[in-house]
């Protein structure tokens, strides 16, 4: 089939790859940088200063929160890279 019976697949796929290769990028090192910031809060929150108590703190419940909401991103990074080594 030639571009001119299917004339919106070359410029649909140029723009569709710039859009994935962007948000590659986006997710694979946003979601790096937040799964680096929940450890972060992790390590340095309230229960390595010593306090004590039941429960999780608030700042338990954002670092895991975090963790989780990183290794998302960087899952549907992987994912997308995926769909890109697909395309065709």
């Amino acid at each position: 089939m030639s571009e001119a019976e299917n004339p919106g697949s070359a410029g649909r796929s140029a723009r569709a790859l710039l859009w994935m290769e962007r948000l590659v990028w986006i997710l694979v090192y946003g979601g790096l940088l937040v799964f680096v910031l929940g450890l972060a809060v992790l390590q340095f929150g309230p229960r390595s200063l010593g306090g004590k108590g039941e429960g999780m703190t608030d700042a338990e419940v954002l670092g895991y929160f975090l963790l989780g909401k990183g290794a998302i991103a960087v899952a549907a990074g992987v994912v997308v890279i995926w769909l890109r080594s697909r395309w065709k």
